[in-house]
Protein backbone atom coordinates (compact mmCIF):
# COMPACT_ATOMS: atom_id res chain seq x y z
CA UNK A 1 0.00 0.00 0.00
CA UNK A 2 1.26 3.50 -0.84
CA UNK A 3 2.22 5.98 1.87
CA UNK A 4 -0.70 8.14 0.72
CA UNK A 5 -3.10 5.23 1.30
CA UNK A 6 -1.66 4.54 4.76
CA UNK A 7 -2.00 8.22 5.70
CA UNK A 8 -5.64 8.24 4.57
CA UNK A 9 -6.38 5.19 6.73
CA UNK A 10 -4.63 6.78 9.70
CA UNK A 11 -6.69 9.98 9.38
CA UNK A 12 -9.87 7.94 8.96
CA UNK A 13 -9.06 6.00 12.12
CA UNK A 14 -8.52 9.23 14.07
CA UNK A 15 -11.94 10.61 13.13
CA UNK A 16 -14.00 7.40 13.03
CA UNK A 17 -12.43 5.15 15.65
CA UNK A 18 -10.45 1.93 15.33
CA UNK A 19 -13.38 -0.50 15.36
CA UNK A 20 -15.31 1.22 12.60
CA UNK A 21 -12.15 1.73 10.52
CA UNK A 22 -11.40 -2.01 10.66
CA UNK A 23 -15.02 -2.73 9.70
CA UNK A 24 -14.81 -0.41 6.67
CA UNK A 25 -11.47 -1.92 5.60
CA UNK A 26 -13.08 -5.35 5.73
CA UNK A 27 -16.02 -4.16 3.66
CA UNK A 28 -13.69 -2.58 1.10
CA UNK A 29 -11.61 -5.75 0.84
CA UNK A 30 -14.72 -7.89 0.43
CA UNK A 31 -16.04 -5.64 -2.32
CA UNK A 32 -12.81 -5.27 -4.26
CA UNK A 33 -11.32 -8.75 -3.85
CA UNK A 34 -14.36 -10.97 -3.40
CA UNK A 35 -16.96 -8.94 -5.29
CA UNK A 36 -19.44 -9.03 -2.39
CA UNK A 37 -21.42 -6.07 -3.74
CA UNK A 38 -20.65 -6.82 -7.40
CA UNK A 39 -22.77 -9.98 -7.22
CA UNK A 40 -25.64 -7.97 -5.78
CA UNK A 41 -25.20 -5.40 -8.53
CA UNK A 42 -25.42 -8.12 -11.17
CA UNK A 43 -28.65 -9.44 -9.66
CA UNK A 44 -30.30 -6.03 -9.37
CA UNK A 45 -29.33 -4.43 -12.68
CA UNK A 46 -31.93 -4.09 -15.40
CA UNK A 47 -32.67 -7.31 -17.30
CA UNK A 48 -32.51 -7.83 -21.05
CA UNK A 49 -36.27 -8.39 -21.07
CA UNK A 50 -36.91 -5.09 -19.31
CA UNK A 51 -34.57 -3.25 -21.68
CA UNK A 52 -36.51 -4.63 -24.65
CA UNK A 53 -39.76 -3.40 -23.11
CA UNK A 54 -38.21 0.03 -22.62
CA UNK A 55 -37.00 0.21 -26.21
CA UNK A 56 -40.49 -0.71 -27.40
CA UNK A 57 -42.12 1.88 -25.13
CA UNK A 58 -40.39 5.23 -25.58
CA UNK A 59 -41.50 8.05 -23.22
CA UNK A 60 -42.35 11.28 -25.04
CA UNK A 61 -39.79 13.31 -23.17
CA UNK A 62 -38.11 14.93 -26.14
CA UNK A 63 -34.38 15.20 -26.75
CA UNK A 64 -32.04 14.74 -23.78
CA UNK A 65 -28.55 16.16 -24.25
CA UNK A 66 -25.70 14.40 -22.46
CA UNK A 67 -22.80 16.83 -22.04
CA UNK A 68 -19.29 15.54 -21.44
CA UNK A 69 -16.15 17.62 -20.83
CA UNK A 70 -13.06 15.94 -22.27
CA UNK A 71 -9.39 16.64 -21.74
CA UNK A 72 -6.75 13.96 -22.40
CA UNK A 73 -9.09 11.31 -21.02
CA UNK A 74 -7.81 7.74 -20.80
CA UNK A 75 -8.98 6.37 -24.18
CA UNK A 76 -10.19 3.06 -22.77
CA UNK A 77 -12.28 4.79 -20.10
CA UNK A 78 -13.70 7.22 -22.66
CA UNK A 79 -14.60 4.33 -24.98
CA UNK A 80 -16.33 2.52 -22.12
CA UNK A 81 -18.41 5.59 -21.34
CA UNK A 82 -19.44 6.16 -24.95
CA UNK A 83 -20.34 2.48 -25.36
CA UNK A 84 -22.56 2.74 -22.28
CA UNK A 85 -24.34 5.62 -24.00
CA UNK A 86 -24.69 3.71 -27.26
CA UNK A 87 -26.48 0.97 -25.28
CA UNK A 88 -29.20 3.26 -23.90
CA UNK A 89 -32.79 1.98 -24.11
CA UNK A 90 -34.04 5.55 -24.53
CA UNK A 91 -33.33 6.54 -28.11
CA UNK A 92 -34.02 10.28 -28.31
CA UNK A 93 -30.76 11.65 -26.97
CA UNK A 94 -27.59 13.33 -28.18
CA UNK A 95 -24.09 13.38 -26.74
CA UNK A 96 -22.14 16.64 -26.85
CA UNK A 97 -18.44 16.17 -26.10
CA UNK A 98 -16.46 19.36 -25.62
CA UNK A 99 -12.78 18.64 -26.18
CA UNK A 100 -10.71 21.19 -24.28
CA UNK A 101 -7.70 21.10 -26.62
CA UNK A 102 -6.61 17.55 -25.77
CA UNK A 103 -3.08 16.66 -26.88
CA UNK A 104 -3.30 12.91 -26.33
CA UNK A 105 -3.56 11.26 -29.74
CA UNK A 106 -5.38 8.17 -28.41
CA UNK A 107 -8.08 10.36 -26.87
CA UNK A 108 -8.53 12.29 -30.13
CA UNK A 109 -8.74 9.01 -32.04
CA UNK A 110 -11.61 7.77 -29.87
CA UNK A 111 -13.47 11.07 -30.33
CA UNK A 112 -12.99 10.91 -34.10
CA UNK A 113 -14.08 7.29 -34.42
CA UNK A 114 -17.21 7.69 -32.30
CA UNK A 115 -18.39 10.93 -33.93
CA UNK A 116 -17.94 9.46 -37.41
CA UNK A 117 -19.87 6.27 -36.65
CA UNK A 118 -22.61 7.48 -34.28
CA UNK A 119 -24.68 10.41 -35.58
CA UNK A 120 -25.98 11.20 -32.09
CA UNK A 121 -22.42 11.96 -30.91
CA UNK A 122 -21.07 15.45 -31.62
CA UNK A 123 -17.55 16.56 -30.77
CA UNK A 124 -16.75 20.25 -30.33
CA UNK A 125 -13.03 21.00 -30.45
CA UNK A 126 -12.05 23.94 -28.28
CA UNK A 127 -8.84 25.92 -28.68
CA UNK A 128 -8.01 25.88 -24.96
CA UNK A 129 -8.72 23.70 -21.95
CA UNK A 130 -11.25 25.59 -19.82
CA UNK A 131 -11.29 23.01 -17.03
CA UNK A 132 -14.24 20.85 -16.00
CA UNK A 133 -16.55 23.80 -15.39
CA UNK A 134 -15.64 25.74 -18.52
CA UNK A 135 -15.65 22.72 -20.80
CA UNK A 136 -19.03 21.62 -19.45
CA UNK A 137 -20.51 25.09 -19.95
CA UNK A 138 -19.24 25.17 -23.51
CA UNK A 139 -20.84 21.78 -24.20
CA UNK A 140 -24.16 23.07 -22.84
CA UNK A 141 -24.16 25.96 -25.32
CA UNK A 142 -24.15 23.44 -28.17
CA UNK A 143 -26.82 21.18 -26.62
CA UNK A 144 -30.22 21.12 -28.35
CA UNK A 145 -32.25 19.23 -25.76
CA UNK A 146 -34.68 20.70 -23.23
CA UNK A 147 -32.91 18.69 -20.54
CA UNK A 148 -29.18 18.38 -19.91
CA UNK A 149 -27.60 15.25 -18.42
CA UNK A 150 -24.28 15.92 -16.68
CA UNK A 151 -21.68 13.22 -17.15
CA UNK A 152 -17.97 12.93 -16.35
CA UNK A 153 -15.64 11.70 -19.05
CA UNK A 154 -14.53 8.47 -17.36
CA UNK A 155 -17.72 7.14 -15.74
CA UNK A 156 -20.46 4.74 -16.87
CA UNK A 157 -24.24 4.87 -17.28
CA UNK A 158 -26.51 1.86 -16.96
CA UNK A 159 -28.42 1.08 -20.20
CA UNK A 160 -31.74 2.16 -18.65
CA UNK A 161 -30.40 5.45 -17.25
CA UNK A 162 -31.83 7.90 -19.79
CA UNK A 163 -35.07 5.92 -20.13
CA UNK A 164 -35.69 6.27 -16.38
CA UNK A 165 -34.98 9.97 -16.62
CA UNK A 166 -37.28 10.35 -19.61
CA UNK A 167 -40.08 8.49 -17.80
CA UNK A 168 -39.72 10.88 -14.85
CA UNK A 169 -39.81 13.91 -17.15
CA UNK A 170 -43.10 12.77 -18.68
CA UNK A 171 -44.68 11.93 -15.31
CA UNK A 172 -43.42 14.80 -13.15
CA UNK A 173 -41.98 17.48 -15.48
CA UNK A 174 -39.34 18.40 -12.87
CA UNK A 175 -36.51 20.90 -13.06
CA UNK A 176 -33.86 18.57 -11.62
CA UNK A 177 -33.65 14.78 -11.44
CA UNK A 178 -30.95 12.71 -9.76
CA UNK A 179 -30.40 8.99 -9.28
CA UNK A 180 -28.59 6.61 -6.98
CA UNK A 181 -25.07 5.59 -7.96
CA UNK A 182 -22.21 3.29 -7.15
CA UNK A 183 -18.50 3.27 -7.79
CA UNK A 184 -16.43 1.13 -10.12
CA UNK A 185 -12.78 0.28 -9.60
CA UNK A 186 -10.30 2.08 -11.80
CA UNK A 187 -9.70 -1.09 -13.82
CA UNK A 188 -13.44 -1.53 -14.30
CA UNK A 189 -13.57 -4.99 -12.73
CA UNK A 190 -15.72 -4.42 -9.66
CA UNK A 191 -18.72 -2.34 -8.69
CA UNK A 192 -18.72 -1.23 -5.04
CA UNK A 193 -19.96 1.30 -2.50
CA UNK A 194 -23.58 1.77 -3.62
CA UNK A 195 -24.98 5.16 -2.67
CA UNK A 196 -28.67 4.82 -1.95
CA UNK A 197 -29.77 8.41 -1.50
CA UNK A 198 -32.58 10.26 0.25
CA UNK A 199 -35.04 12.44 -1.60
CA UNK A 200 -34.20 16.13 -1.76
CA UNK A 201 -33.16 17.22 1.74
CA UNK A 202 -31.80 20.79 1.84
CA UNK A 203 -29.62 20.53 4.95
CA UNK A 204 -28.19 17.20 3.85
CA UNK A 205 -27.24 18.75 0.52
CA UNK A 206 -25.53 21.74 2.14
CA UNK A 207 -23.35 19.41 4.23
CA UNK A 208 -22.60 16.98 1.43
CA UNK A 209 -23.09 16.78 -2.34
CA UNK A 210 -25.09 13.59 -2.13
CA UNK A 211 -26.95 14.34 -5.41
CA UNK A 212 -23.84 13.99 -7.54
CA UNK A 213 -24.69 11.81 -10.59
CA UNK A 214 -26.65 10.95 -12.62
CA UNK A 215 -28.21 14.41 -12.68
CA UNK A 216 -30.51 15.78 -15.38
CA UNK A 217 -31.37 19.51 -15.36
CA UNK A 218 -33.76 21.62 -17.38
CA UNK A 219 -31.54 23.61 -19.75
CA UNK A 220 -33.36 26.92 -19.19
CA UNK A 221 -32.78 26.61 -15.44
CA UNK A 222 -29.14 25.63 -15.93
CA UNK A 223 -28.60 28.70 -18.08
CA UNK A 224 -30.52 30.92 -15.64
CA UNK A 225 -28.07 30.14 -12.82
CA UNK A 226 -25.08 30.62 -15.10
CA UNK A 227 -23.99 27.00 -15.38
CA UNK A 228 -20.93 25.81 -13.50
CA UNK A 229 -18.61 28.39 -11.96
CA UNK A 230 -14.87 28.43 -12.32
CA UNK A 231 -12.93 28.60 -9.08
CA UNK A 232 -14.89 25.82 -7.36
CA UNK A 233 -12.67 22.96 -8.55
CA UNK A 234 -13.54 19.67 -6.92
CA UNK A 235 -16.87 21.09 -5.70
CA UNK A 236 -18.21 22.54 -8.95
CA UNK A 237 -21.18 20.15 -8.97
CA UNK A 238 -21.99 20.91 -5.33
CA UNK A 239 -21.91 24.64 -5.98
CA UNK A 240 -24.18 24.20 -9.02
CA UNK A 241 -26.76 22.10 -7.19
CA UNK A 242 -26.96 24.55 -4.30
CA UNK A 243 -27.59 27.40 -6.71
CA UNK A 244 -30.24 25.36 -8.53
CA UNK A 245 -32.14 24.83 -5.27
CA UNK A 246 -32.27 28.60 -4.82
CA UNK A 247 -34.47 28.73 -7.94
CA UNK A 248 -36.59 25.56 -7.68
CA UNK A 249 -37.85 22.83 -5.41
CA UNK A 250 -39.14 20.71 -8.31
CA UNK A 251 -36.45 18.11 -7.67
CA UNK A 252 -37.04 14.39 -8.17
CA UNK A 253 -34.98 11.46 -6.90
CA UNK A 254 -34.97 8.15 -8.80
CA UNK A 255 -34.12 5.27 -6.41
CA UNK A 256 -32.22 3.31 -9.05
CA UNK A 257 -28.48 2.99 -9.49
CA UNK A 258 -28.07 4.51 -12.94
CA UNK A 259 -24.49 5.72 -12.76
CA UNK A 260 -21.10 4.27 -11.85
CA UNK A 261 -18.51 6.77 -10.71
CA UNK A 262 -15.03 5.52 -11.56
CA UNK A 263 -12.51 5.50 -8.74
CA UNK A 264 -9.57 7.34 -10.31
CA UNK A 265 -6.82 7.94 -7.77
CA UNK A 266 -5.44 10.90 -9.72
CA UNK A 267 -8.73 12.80 -9.37
CA UNK A 268 -8.78 16.02 -7.38
CA UNK A 269 -10.99 14.52 -4.64
CA UNK A 270 -8.19 12.05 -3.94
CA UNK A 271 -5.14 14.25 -4.46
CA UNK A 272 -6.37 17.54 -2.96
CA UNK A 273 -9.39 16.81 -0.77
CA UNK A 274 -8.81 19.84 1.45
CA UNK A 275 -9.06 22.28 -1.47
CA UNK A 276 -12.27 20.55 -2.58
CA UNK A 277 -13.69 21.00 0.92
CA UNK A 278 -12.62 24.63 1.09
CA UNK A 279 -14.41 25.30 -2.19
CA UNK A 280 -17.45 23.41 -0.90
CA UNK A 281 -17.45 25.59 2.22
CA UNK A 282 -17.32 28.73 0.09
CA UNK A 283 -20.20 27.47 -2.04
CA UNK A 284 -22.25 26.72 1.09
CA UNK A 285 -21.62 30.18 2.59
CA UNK A 286 -22.60 31.94 -0.64
CA UNK A 287 -25.72 29.77 -0.90
CA UNK A 288 -26.77 30.63 2.64
CA UNK A 289 -26.20 34.32 1.95
CA UNK A 290 -28.57 34.17 -1.03
CA UNK A 291 -31.18 32.68 1.32
CA UNK A 292 -30.64 35.54 3.77
CA UNK A 293 -28.68 33.51 6.32
CA UNK A 294 -25.25 34.71 7.39
CA UNK A 295 -22.85 31.86 8.10
CA UNK A 296 -19.20 30.91 8.15
CA UNK A 297 -17.90 27.48 7.14
CA UNK A 298 -14.66 25.55 7.56
CA UNK A 299 -13.62 21.99 6.68
CA UNK A 300 -13.56 19.75 9.78
CA UNK A 301 -12.66 16.06 9.42
CA UNK A 302 -13.71 15.98 5.77
CA UNK A 303 -17.02 17.70 6.56
CA UNK A 304 -18.44 21.14 5.79
CA UNK A 305 -18.90 22.73 9.22
CA UNK A 306 -21.33 25.66 9.20
CA UNK A 307 -21.56 28.28 11.94
CA UNK A 308 -24.60 30.57 11.73
CA UNK A 309 -25.07 33.94 13.36
CA UNK A 310 -27.73 33.98 16.10
CA UNK A 311 -29.12 37.10 17.78
CA UNK A 312 -27.67 37.00 21.30
CA UNK A 313 -30.86 38.27 22.94
CA UNK A 314 -33.19 35.42 21.91
CA UNK A 315 -34.66 33.51 24.83
CA UNK A 316 -34.85 29.75 25.30
CA UNK A 317 -37.12 27.92 27.71
CA UNK A 318 -36.17 24.34 28.54
CA UNK A 319 -39.27 22.24 29.24
CA UNK A 320 -37.84 19.30 31.17
CA UNK A 321 -40.19 16.35 31.60
CA UNK A 322 -39.80 13.30 33.80
CA UNK A 323 -41.26 11.06 36.50
CA UNK A 324 -40.07 13.07 39.52
CA UNK A 325 -39.51 16.71 40.38
CA UNK A 326 -36.04 15.97 41.75
CA UNK A 327 -34.92 14.36 38.50
CA UNK A 328 -36.30 17.25 36.44
CA UNK A 329 -34.65 19.89 38.64
CA UNK A 330 -31.29 18.10 38.45
CA UNK A 331 -31.46 18.00 34.63
CA UNK A 332 -32.43 21.66 34.41
CA UNK A 333 -29.64 22.66 36.78
CA UNK A 334 -27.05 20.73 34.80
CA UNK A 335 -28.30 22.27 31.54
CA UNK A 336 -27.91 25.78 32.98
CA UNK A 337 -24.47 24.95 34.39
CA UNK A 338 -22.98 23.21 31.36
CA UNK A 339 -24.27 25.24 28.41
CA UNK A 340 -23.33 28.73 27.32
CA UNK A 341 -26.66 30.33 26.35
CA UNK A 342 -27.21 33.41 28.54
CA UNK A 343 -30.96 33.89 28.13
CA UNK A 344 -32.10 30.46 29.34
CA UNK A 345 -35.08 29.74 31.58
CA UNK A 346 -36.72 26.49 32.52
CA UNK A 347 -39.92 24.78 33.56
CA UNK A 348 -40.61 21.21 34.56
CA UNK A 349 -43.31 18.70 33.69
CA UNK A 350 -43.69 15.90 36.23
CA UNK A 351 -46.07 13.23 34.98
CA UNK A 352 -46.40 9.62 33.91
CA UNK A 353 -46.72 8.63 30.27
CA UNK A 354 -50.51 9.06 30.22
CA UNK A 355 -50.53 12.75 31.14
CA UNK A 356 -47.11 13.84 29.96
CA UNK A 357 -47.87 14.79 26.35
CA UNK A 358 -50.82 16.99 27.32
CA UNK A 359 -48.71 18.79 29.93
CA UNK A 360 -45.86 19.34 27.45
CA UNK A 361 -48.39 20.92 25.07
CA UNK A 362 -49.66 23.20 27.82
CA UNK A 363 -46.14 24.28 28.80
CA UNK A 364 -45.27 25.02 25.18
CA UNK A 365 -48.45 27.00 24.53
CA UNK A 366 -48.04 29.16 27.63
CA UNK A 367 -44.33 29.84 27.20
CA UNK A 368 -43.23 33.38 26.31
CA UNK A 369 -39.72 32.35 25.19
CA UNK A 370 -38.56 32.66 21.59
CA UNK A 371 -37.48 29.00 21.49
CA UNK A 372 -38.49 25.83 23.29
CA UNK A 373 -36.20 22.96 24.22
CA UNK A 374 -38.19 19.82 25.04
CA UNK A 375 -35.83 17.69 27.12
CA UNK A 376 -36.17 14.38 28.94
CA UNK A 377 -35.04 14.60 32.56
CA UNK A 378 -32.68 11.69 31.96
CA UNK A 379 -30.54 13.74 29.55
CA UNK A 380 -27.19 14.67 31.08
CA UNK A 381 -23.59 15.66 30.22
CA UNK A 382 -24.60 18.22 27.57
CA UNK A 383 -21.67 19.73 25.71
CA UNK A 384 -21.00 23.46 26.03
CA UNK A 385 -22.65 24.48 22.75
CA UNK A 386 -25.59 22.11 23.13
CA UNK A 387 -28.18 24.90 22.93
CA UNK A 388 -26.32 27.14 20.47
CA UNK A 389 -25.82 24.33 17.93
CA UNK A 390 -29.54 23.58 17.80
CA UNK A 391 -30.53 27.26 17.81
CA UNK A 392 -28.54 27.84 14.64
CA UNK A 393 -31.02 25.68 12.70
CA UNK A 394 -34.16 26.21 14.79
CA UNK A 395 -34.12 29.94 13.93
CA UNK A 396 -35.15 29.15 10.36
CA UNK A 397 -38.83 29.46 9.48
CA UNK A 398 -38.75 26.24 7.43
CA UNK A 399 -37.44 24.12 10.35
CA UNK A 400 -39.97 22.28 12.51
CA UNK A 401 -37.42 21.07 15.02
CA UNK A 402 -33.78 20.22 15.71
CA UNK A 403 -32.12 17.45 17.68
CA UNK A 404 -28.58 16.67 18.68
CA UNK A 405 -27.03 13.25 19.12
CA UNK A 406 -27.73 11.35 22.34
CA UNK A 407 -25.51 8.51 23.49
CA UNK A 408 -25.17 6.15 26.42
CA UNK A 409 -22.22 6.56 28.76
CA UNK A 410 -20.08 4.35 26.54
CA UNK A 411 -20.67 6.78 23.65
CA UNK A 412 -22.99 4.49 21.67
CA UNK A 413 -25.84 6.31 19.94
CA UNK A 414 -29.25 6.10 21.60
CA UNK A 415 -30.91 8.76 19.45
CA UNK A 416 -29.98 10.38 16.15
CA UNK A 417 -33.42 11.00 14.71
CA UNK A 418 -36.09 8.52 13.58
CA UNK A 419 -36.49 6.54 10.38
CA UNK A 420 -40.15 5.93 9.52
CA UNK A 421 -41.76 3.01 7.73
CA UNK A 422 -39.66 0.45 9.60
CA UNK A 423 -40.60 -2.81 11.26
CA UNK A 424 -42.17 -1.97 14.63
CA UNK A 425 -43.31 1.30 13.00
CA UNK A 426 -40.35 3.59 13.77
CA UNK A 427 -36.67 3.07 14.62
CA UNK A 428 -33.87 5.23 15.99
CA UNK A 429 -31.21 5.79 13.34
CA UNK A 430 -27.86 4.06 13.92
CA UNK A 431 -28.79 3.02 17.43
CA UNK A 432 -25.83 1.39 19.17
CA UNK A 433 -23.15 2.71 16.79
CA UNK A 434 -20.13 4.45 18.33
CA UNK A 435 -20.80 8.16 18.07
CA UNK A 436 -17.68 9.14 16.09
CA UNK A 437 -17.92 6.27 13.60
CA UNK A 438 -20.02 8.25 11.13
CA UNK A 439 -21.70 5.28 9.49
CA UNK A 440 -23.23 5.34 6.04
CA UNK A 441 -21.44 8.03 3.99
CA UNK A 442 -20.38 9.54 7.31
CA UNK A 443 -23.93 10.80 7.86
CA UNK A 444 -23.73 10.86 11.66
CA UNK A 445 -20.83 13.31 11.50
CA UNK A 446 -22.77 15.73 9.26
CA UNK A 447 -25.78 17.94 9.75
CA UNK A 448 -28.66 16.35 7.84
CA UNK A 449 -32.43 16.09 7.64
CA UNK A 450 -34.47 13.39 9.35
CA UNK A 451 -38.21 12.82 9.23
CA UNK A 452 -38.83 12.96 12.97
CA UNK A 453 -37.02 13.33 16.29
CA UNK A 454 -37.65 12.20 19.83
CA UNK A 455 -39.29 14.15 22.63
CA UNK A 456 -36.13 13.37 24.59
CA UNK A 457 -34.47 16.26 22.75
CA UNK A 458 -36.33 18.70 20.51
CA UNK A 459 -35.49 22.37 19.90
CA UNK A 460 -38.17 24.39 18.10
CA UNK A 461 -38.99 28.04 17.48
CA UNK A 462 -42.06 28.74 19.62
CA UNK A 463 -44.03 30.20 16.72
CA UNK A 464 -43.39 26.94 14.81
CA UNK A 465 -44.66 24.77 17.66
CA UNK A 466 -47.40 22.35 16.65
CA UNK A 467 -49.29 20.62 19.45
CA UNK A 468 -48.54 16.95 19.96
CA UNK A 469 -51.48 14.62 19.47
CA UNK A 470 -52.66 13.92 23.01
CA UNK A 471 -54.24 10.67 21.90
CA UNK A 472 -50.76 9.08 22.13
CA UNK A 473 -49.17 7.88 25.33
CA UNK A 474 -45.57 7.40 24.18
CA UNK A 475 -42.93 8.25 21.63
CA UNK A 476 -45.08 7.70 18.55
CA UNK A 477 -46.45 11.18 19.23
CA UNK A 478 -43.10 12.51 17.99
CA UNK A 479 -43.24 10.46 14.78
CA UNK A 480 -46.80 11.67 14.22
CA UNK A 481 -45.59 15.26 14.74
CA UNK A 482 -42.87 14.77 12.14
CA UNK A 483 -45.34 13.63 9.50
CA UNK A 484 -47.73 16.50 10.24
CA UNK A 485 -44.93 19.07 10.06
CA UNK A 486 -43.71 17.58 6.79
CA UNK A 487 -47.19 18.09 5.34
CA UNK A 488 -46.72 21.77 6.20
CA UNK A 489 -43.44 21.89 4.28
CA UNK A 490 -41.14 22.02 7.31
CA UNK A 491 -37.96 20.05 8.00
CA UNK A 492 -36.36 18.36 10.98
CA UNK A 493 -32.61 18.76 11.37
CA UNK A 494 -30.07 16.53 13.10
CA UNK A 495 -26.79 18.10 14.20
CA UNK A 496 -23.96 15.95 15.56
CA UNK A 497 -22.41 19.01 17.18
CA UNK A 498 -24.98 19.13 19.99
CA UNK A 499 -24.18 16.14 22.18
CA UNK A 500 -25.53 14.74 25.43
CA UNK A 501 -25.93 11.45 27.28
CA UNK A 502 -29.27 9.63 27.47
CA UNK A 503 -29.77 5.96 28.22
CA UNK A 504 -32.45 4.26 26.07
CA UNK A 505 -36.09 4.74 27.10
CA UNK A 506 -39.60 4.23 25.70
CA UNK A 507 -39.66 7.69 24.09
CA UNK A 508 -36.72 6.69 21.91
CA UNK A 509 -38.70 3.92 20.18
CA UNK A 510 -35.71 1.59 20.05
CA UNK A 511 -37.56 -1.70 20.33
CA UNK A 512 -40.89 -3.39 19.66
CA UNK A 513 -42.42 -2.88 23.12
CA UNK A 514 -44.78 -0.17 22.04
CA UNK A 515 -48.26 0.71 23.20
CA UNK A 516 -50.68 -1.24 20.94
CA UNK A 517 -53.19 1.61 21.07
CA UNK A 518 -50.50 4.07 19.96
CA UNK A 519 -49.57 1.81 17.06
CA UNK A 520 -53.21 1.46 16.02
CA UNK A 521 -53.71 5.25 16.16
CA UNK A 522 -50.54 5.91 14.17
CA UNK A 523 -51.33 3.32 11.49
CA UNK A 524 -54.95 4.45 11.17
CA UNK A 525 -53.74 7.98 10.38
CA UNK A 526 -50.63 7.25 8.32
CA UNK A 527 -50.94 3.60 7.22
CA UNK A 528 -48.63 0.67 7.86
CA UNK A 529 -46.17 1.48 5.08
CA UNK A 530 -45.08 5.04 5.80
CA UNK A 531 -42.72 6.61 3.25
CA UNK A 532 -39.65 8.29 4.68
CA UNK A 533 -38.04 10.72 2.18
CA UNK A 534 -34.91 10.98 4.33
CA UNK A 535 -34.18 7.23 4.46
CA UNK A 536 -33.91 5.11 1.31
CA UNK A 537 -36.26 2.16 0.84
CA UNK A 538 -33.31 0.21 -0.53
CA UNK A 539 -32.22 -0.46 3.06
CA UNK A 540 -33.58 -3.17 5.32
CA UNK A 541 -36.51 -2.35 7.57
CA UNK A 542 -35.56 -4.24 10.74
CA UNK A 543 -33.08 -1.64 12.02
CA UNK A 544 -32.38 1.87 10.79
CA UNK A 545 -28.66 1.21 10.36
CA UNK A 546 -28.36 1.63 6.57
CA UNK A 547 -27.90 -2.10 5.95
CA UNK A 548 -29.09 -3.68 2.69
Amino acid sequence: MSMNGIERIRKYQQSHGTVYTLKRLGQKAAQQLLGSYDRRWMRERVSAEELKKQRDNQPSAGLISVVIPVYNTDPEMLSDLLESLESQSYLNFEVVLYNGASTREETLAVLKEKSENEPRFRVIHGKTNRGISGNTNEAVTYARGEYIALCDHDDLLTPDALWRMAECIVEKYPDVIYSDENRITQNGRRHMDPHYKPDYCPDTLISDNYMCHLTVIRKLLLEAVGGMRAGFDGSQDHDLFLRLTEKTDKIEHLPYILYSWREVFSSKSHTDLYTCLENGCRAAVEHEAVLGRKADAIPVNKEIRLWYEIPEDVSVEAIVHGDSEEECQECLGELQFRTDWPNLTGSIVVAGETERIALINEAARTSSADYLLILDAGVTEMNRYFIREMLMYAQRDDVAGVTGVLTDRKKHITHGGFALGMEHTVQCINEGMFVTAGGWHDMMNKVHNVSAVSLCCLMVKRENWLDLDEGYRGGLAAADLGLRQKQGGKWFVFTPHAQAVKEPCSLLLSGDERDPEDIARYEERWGKDVYDPCYSRRFGRKKANYQF
